[in-house]
């Protein structure tokens, strides 16, 4: 399994709050929101139910990590999901055990892109 998820007994707005609350707490902060159920309507014109990308980093960790390796940011900031199905919400993060395969095939169209310019 390449997900950590969890069903939530709260709201999704309820459940980013606190959410955001308890990463502060710890030094981090959200520095992107993304909410793709928003643009598939808008561009596809289909109704889904909420999903929301919440990308979460702390610079000092993040600054740290560059030194590692500079190209860290394709996997930091990390997103964290959170989505209702069913009428239930969740969080969830991807972890590094098994995405690379689910992931493949877009990022080989990514890397044929870059391969043009």
């Amino acid at each position: 399994m390449y997900r950590y998820r969890r069903k939530l007994s709260l709201g999704l707005k309820e459940a980013e709050e606190k959410f955001k609350a308890k990463l502060e707490e710890k030094g981090y902060k959200v520095v992107v929101e993304f909410t793709p159920s928003d643009v598939v309507k808008s561009k596809v014109g289909v109704d889904m139910e909420p999903y929301r990308i919440l990308w979460v980093c702390n610079p000092k960790i993040f600054y740290e990590m560059t030194k590692e390796d500079y190209e860290i940011g394709s996997f930091a900031p990390c997103p964290v999901l959170f989505y209702q199905k069913d009428g239930e919400t969740y969080i969830a993060i991807n972890t590094a055990d098994d995405v690379l395969e689910v992931i493949k095939e877009p990022l080989e169209v990514v890397r044929e892109v870059i391969e043009e310019l």
